[in-house]
């Protein structure tokens, strides 16, 4: 049953990425994974907010049933995405993490606002106690057509 959800997450990346190479080009499109979230024995992932600066977020392909999203595409390049769950059931795996969002990248971007991501991911093993993992750039990978050496993998 994973595999199969496993293919359909990657059927719907490959269909956005062709959808978006068939629009004309503005920015740079990648999609964003946290690869290597430190949880511990027990522990599940029950929200998290990711900011993006110099960039918006385009896709959110998988969505899992019982959380609450909100996308914040300001204007001014700099963007807000939120999750949190709506029931304790929803809480998810760091599997949720790979390729969950597709951001495009702002074109042009001022030498002094460069892309950046950052964030934190809010997890629990008891619903009584949570834990924030502060992220940074460092923590996300960035992929897709073009993607360049701006791309941080983590160490």
């Amino acid at each position: 049953m994973m595999r199969m959800i496993r293919l359909l997450q990657l059927f719907v990346l490959a269909a956005t990425f062709m959808t978006f190479a068939c629009l004309p080009a503005s920015g740079q499109i990648v999609s964003v994974s946290i690869p290597k979230l430190s949880l511990t024995k027990g522990e599940r992932i029950i929200g998290f907010a990711v900011h993006v600066k110099s960039g918006r977020i385009a896709l959110v392909p998988n969505i899992p049933i019982g959380w609450n999203m909100s996308v914040d595409n300001d204007p001014s390049w700099e963007t807000v995405i939120k999750g949190s769950i709506e029931v304790g059931g929803a809480a998810t795996d760091s599997d949720f993490l790979r390729e969950f969002m597709v951001v495009e990248k702002e074109p042009g971007a001022p030498s002094d606002s460069p892309f950046d991501l950052s964030g934190e991911v809010v997890v629990t093993s008891d619903f009584k106690k949570e834990r924030h993992i502060k992220l940074t750039m460092k923590d996300f990978i960035t992929k897709g057509a073009g993607a360049d050496d701006s791309s941080k993998k983590p160490n």
